[in-house]
């Protein structure tokens, strides 16, 4: 770092999931977050960021606070299986009703995804430590590292995702508690150097209203909840001299909330993909608890589908035979999608069959697109195919590929309206440019114009540099932790 140039003495991240990064710009430009226009006033550095694949929460979040791809983290997707237990996770519990998982990320010592999570992938916080810095991290499920951890409830979880009209939790209320919580720590004494507020509410907001109801709830309740938050750091002296990022995980794609629509696995009334399985004669994890007792496996993560297939006869540990176990699953599904045989439900639903050889390439064996001609490279496909959009999908194929992503990826026609999970109005988890654009926007209010253009400098050489060396055109959410090491010198 240049020596003339003031460090920021704390870094605040303001992160609310499945925000589009053109409703938060936007918001922006009409005036509308006058409390986000606090942090940014006329300038600030807004990245043209995408998403991981899939572009989905707990992957993308992980990717977002560590700086790796999730072939290196380990956490593919919020479902994805662990072949070398056998485990299968569901984050958020998925259509076999395995709450559990749910539970435990924000139960226990430690939480799901901190232990899940490779042991050798350090953490934003985990990095701030070593440089003394202390971290306080409100709602996330990621924090690791981090000298304090402010969980949400369990009912509360329950009652904004799983509740009825009766029943249910507000996204506002959710997240008006987050805020109250963090500035109530505040009031008490903590002075952390990382501070990292975690937005839930206008997911689930998109998810049952669609994604144009994004911008009213940002500008409705965020907005208000983030000035709330202002408040209290300038109280407490706090706000001068802070970094201030606001970021989402991924964006959303309008869809229908429509059991046509909607392919599962285990649902008791409609199971899609477990009729799939059954006509194939394959035995599909599609029960709580029977990990190591099936022969497939489905992760399930909105726009985009790990498909698992165990070594027959074998153990999950082992790569699975590229001719005998995987490419007949691969023609069944171009058949089903085709022509609806094997489950007529799938018929027109599947846009990209992505499969590859563990068998001969390896665990991080790269993706390539099934057609009964033949395995044709994934940009040469979209090329001949431009009414599938998608964006960097190559380098974030490639930043999947693992022991945890599975020997298929299914992914679904957008344009039709198909997605994997249960009826909602929005989704996310593809590779289209809008659920996979996310917001990576920096600010530092109250710095000198010098400081401003320096770190305008530093934020474009890191992501220039990195875009160069992983074929992108994008910024990527794995950039946000070396650009935050680089502009506090670590």
């Amino acid at each position: 770092m240049n020596e003339t140039m003031s460090a920021p003495q704390r870094l605040l991240i303001l992160d609310i999931d499945g925000l589009r990064q053109d409703v938060f710009l936007q918001g922006l430009s009409q005036g509308r977050l006058p409390n986000f226009a606090r942090l940014f006033g006329q300038g600030g550095i807004h990245l043209d960021a995408v998403s991981t694949a899939p572009s989905i929460t707990f992957c993308a979040q992980t990717t977002l606070f560590t700086g790796a791809q999730p072939g290196r983290h380990g956490i593919t997707g919020n479902q994805f299986l662990d072949r070398f237990e056998p485990r299968f996770y569901a984050f958020d519990v998925g259509d076999t009703l395995d709450y559990d998982d749910a539970v435990r990320v924000f139960a226990g010592l430690g939480g799901l995804l901190n232990e899940a999570l490779d042991s050798s992938v350090p953490t934003l916080y985990q990095r701030a430590a070593r440089e003394g810095w202390s971290s306080l991290v409100a709602h996330h499920m990621l924090s690791r590292g981090a000298e304090t951890w402010l969980r949400p409830g369990l009912i509360e979880i329950a009652r904004l995702t799983r509740g009825s009209r009766l029943f249910g939790m507000e996204p506002e209320d959710f997240d008006g508690n987050m805020v109250r919580e963090l500035t109530e720590k505040l009031q008490k004494g903590a002075r952390p150097e990382i501070i990292t507020a975690y937005f839930l509410g206008l997911d689930q907001e998109s998810h049952e209203e669609g994604p144009e109801a994004q911008l009213t709830h940002l500008a409705a309740a965020i907005d208000v909840q983030v000035g709330q938050l202002l408040d209290e750091l300038e109280r407490q002296g706090m706000l001068a001299g802070t970094l201030a990022a606001v970021v989402s995980d991924h964006g959303q794609v309008g869809v229908r909330a429509h059991e046509r629509h909607a392919l599962r696995v285990g649902f008791p009334a409609a199971r899609e993909l477990g009729s799939f399985f059954d006509a194939l004669g394959l035995d599909v994890h599609d029960l709580p608890g029977e990990d190591n007792n099936c022969e497939a496996a489905v992760g399930l993560n909105g726009g985009m589908a790990h498909v698992y297939l165990r070594r027959r006869p074998g153990a999950w540990s082992e790569p699975p035979r590229f001719d005998r176990d995987v490419l007949p699953v691969a023609q069944a599904f171009w058949e089903a999608s085709a022509s609806g045989r094997y489950a007529a439900e799938l018929r027109g639903a599947i846009d990209m069959i992505l499969i590859r050889s563990v068998e001969k390439d390896g665990w991080q064996a790269d993706y390539r697109v099934y057609t009964p001609a033949g395995l044709q490279p994934v940009a040469e496909f979209l090329d001949e195919h431009p009414e599938i959009e998608a964006v960097d999908a190559v380098p974030r194929l490639e930043g999947l590929a693992g022991p945890a992503s599975g020997d298929l990826l299914l992914v679904t026609n957008y344009r039709q309206g198909y997605y994997f999970g249960d009826p909602q109005e929005g989704v996310h988890g593809g590779l289209h440019p809008d659920d996979s654009r996310a917001v990576l926007s920096l600010a530092w209010p109250g710095s000198r114009p010098e400081d401003q253009d320096r770190l305008a400098r530093i934020v474009r050489d890191v992501v220039e540099e990195r875009k160069q060396n992983e074929g992108r055109q994008h910024a990527s959410l794995a950039d946000f932790v070396p650009i935050i090491e680089t502009i506090l010198g670590w």
